[in-house]
């Protein structure tokens, strides 16, 4: 089981490594969103899962450069989840409505049924599209990872993300 204070740290590192490199909200109000999770969608065992799975983080994402997100969702089992990491967003495209993302989150969730919680790293692939020109629907997930003793199931989750500024 993780500690509760080993845990905030792992979440927290990636929002002070962007703070360090000077690429914190501060630096452009325009790349801050308030980040709303609402729902995932599982490929195996959804039955089992909750679909809605309300949440509230904050995202920091340029374009063309590094940024970092943290926050809190209830996961796919109703526990209160924690995440935390680093993201790359390109440069808007299609009439600048449309940026791809890549990433890392520390994830930490119960992630299978009836188990312990546990903390992994995944990837972050995410495309988002714009809405207007305050919110943003990010379209994101976890593909299926199979190595070591690390397993995961696919998932597609949809953010709503608004620019506060």
């Amino acid at each position: 089981m993780t500690r509760p204070h080993a845990l905030a740290k792992a979440l927290l590192l990636p929002a002070a490594v962007a703070l360090t490199l000077g690429i914190g909200p501060s630096a452009q109000a325009a790349d801050g969103y308030l980040v709303l999770n609402t729902v995932a969608f599982h490929f195996k065992n959804a039955e089992e899962r909750n679909t809605f799975t309300p949440g509230i983080g904050w995202e920091y994402s340029p374009s063309s450069k590094i940024g970092f997100h943290v926050g809190t969702l209830s996961d796919s089992f109703g526990y209160q989840a924690a995440y935390g990491g680093l993201n790359y967003a390109t440069q808007p495209v299609l009439a600048g409505r449309v940026r791809f993302m890549l990433g890392a989150t520390i994830l930490h969730k119960q992630f299978m049924k009836d188990s312990e919680p546990d903390t992994k790293l995944v990837p972050l692939p995410a495309v988002e599209f714009g809405i207007t020109k305050k919110a943003v629907l990010n379209i994101s997930g976890s593909p299926e990872i199979d190595y070591g003793d690390h397993h995961n199931n696919a998932v597609v989750f949809f953010q709503l993300k608004l620019n506060l500024s």
